[in-house]
């Protein structure tokens, strides 16, 4: 496997001019150029793909990013994926904070064009001996079909998993969507609560007015939220709240960052980061202070932003990655979350692990085993032993095969 501190380009021309290329290095500013325009007319525009939270990303991970592209006759960039080096495999690049990633091609391309894009995506996973993980990958990606297709006709060793859901509330109609929301009893009673209080008011913030000040205050009621559970707070890290913040500044440089809050006289006590999605608006992360979990501010401020949304024209609410109870009193459909796998049919220890993420992911019991306990453990465990250097670099050695899924399977059998 050519190593991604290495700076490797390697073009591949057809008949009709398109290129292709990997490389194995920062992208440079023509390339983030290029990039910003392919996206801004991308079939799906992506508020987990756009330029500046990948250059975040890549600035973050230099020394292992990985970037497929493909060019047209004249030079301009029609479709691209960007990729990270975990270990011993390669994933999204935007994996780093994501509910879904999508491949970023133009919407212009001919089917044609699309399926060579992955057919040349999938021989640079042959010729470079990748292993290769697709998490979050959209079912309702518009070149799904194309992409699977291609897939299965591949030498490649593949596995495909359903993984995940992302709950939706949509309607014909903002109005029509408010109004299901106003149906909700629940949205309403903690909505009317909050605006009845006394020194409690509804905040939006679309620009980046007060941003440092809001994600210290998001982060410390995450950290007081979650303080004495199985799960603490990832914002007990300080890298952690860096990089929320970094993320934010970043969403936020490109237009399609809105923050939702509750204020009261003791500060905010309700958060909710909303990422906008041509005519979507995705429910990103949400937290609260659990001193005001009375007026239950997550419901609260899902009511207010229901209401908002009308005022955009917005008329479906993404909830984003995760089954959790409260999405569907509102929601009217699932959209399907998949992981998929590649690499050579000779890198047993890859196809090892993805046999052991597939049982346990196919097993209810064994996967909230996993969710719910062990993978919290596993997590809690390697914080406290990254103080000690020793310990840590243990971890690492024995990370590849506690990280997933195959660490239910492994304690459980």
């Amino acid at each position: 496997m050519v190593g991604c501190s290495q700076i490797c380009q390697t073009d591949r021309t057809i008949p009709d001019r398109m290129s292709f290329s990997i490389q194995y290095r920062l992208p440079d500013t023509a390339f983030w150029e290029q990039y910003t325009r392919l996206w801004e007319n991308s079939k799906h525009r992506s508020p987990f793909q756009s330029p500046s939270i990948l250059r975040y990303y890549a600035e973050k991970q230099a020394s292992a990013v990985a970037v497929f592209q493909y060019a047209g006759a004249d030079g301009e960039l029609l479709g691209a994926a960007l990729f990270k080096r975990d270990k011993e495999h390669f994933s999204f690049l935007s994996d780093i904070k994501t509910d879904a990633n999508f491949f970023v091609l133009h919407r212009n391309l001919k089917p044609d064009e699309t399926r060579r894009f992955f057919e040349h995506l999938l021989e640079t996973v042959e010729r470079e001996n990748w292993a290769l993980m697709l998490n979050h990958k959209p079912a309702w990606a518009d070149y799904t079909s194309e992409f699977e297709a291609i897939v299965k006709k591949s030498p490649l060793y593949a596995m495909n998993l359903d993984y995940s859901v992302c709950p939706v509330a949509e309607a014909e109609t903002p109005d029509a969507l408010f109004q299901r929301v106003e149906n909700s009893g629940k949205f309403r009673y903690y909505a009317t609560r909050v605006s009845k209080a006394t020194g409690m008011d509804f905040e939006v913030f679309e620009d980046d007015n007060e941003l440092e000040a809001w994600a210290e205050a998001y982060c410390r009621a995450h950290v007081k939220r979650w303080n004495n559970t199985s799960t603490p707070s990832s914002f007990l890290d300080a890298k952690r709240r860096e990089i929320l913040l970094g993320c934010l500044q970043a969403w936020s440089r490109d237009n399609v960052l809105v923050r939702f809050s509750i204020n009261s006289r003791d500060g905010r006590i309700g958060f909710a980061i909303g990422l906008r999605e041509e005519r979507s608006l995705i429910f990103h992360a949400t937290t609260f202070d659990p001193d005001y979990a009375k007026y239950s501010p997550g419901k609260a401020l899902i009511h207010f932003i229901a209401s908002w949304m009308v005022g955009e024209g917005l008329s479906t609410l993404d909830f984003g990655d995760g089954n959790e109870a409260y999405k569907y009193e509102v929601a009217s459909r699932e959209q399907v979350l998949r992981r998929v796998f590649l690499s050579r049919k000779t890198n047993l220890r890859f196809i090892l692990k993805t046999l052991a993420i597939k049982v346990v992911r196919e097993n209810p019991g064994m996967f909230s085993l996993y969710q719910n306990r062990l993978k919290p453990f596993y997590l809690n465990l390697k914080r406290r032993a990254a103080v000690f250097m020793s310990l840590s670099l243990c971890f690492n050695q024995v990370e590849y095969f506690l990280a997933d899924e195959q660490f239910a399977l492994v304690l459980a059998s």
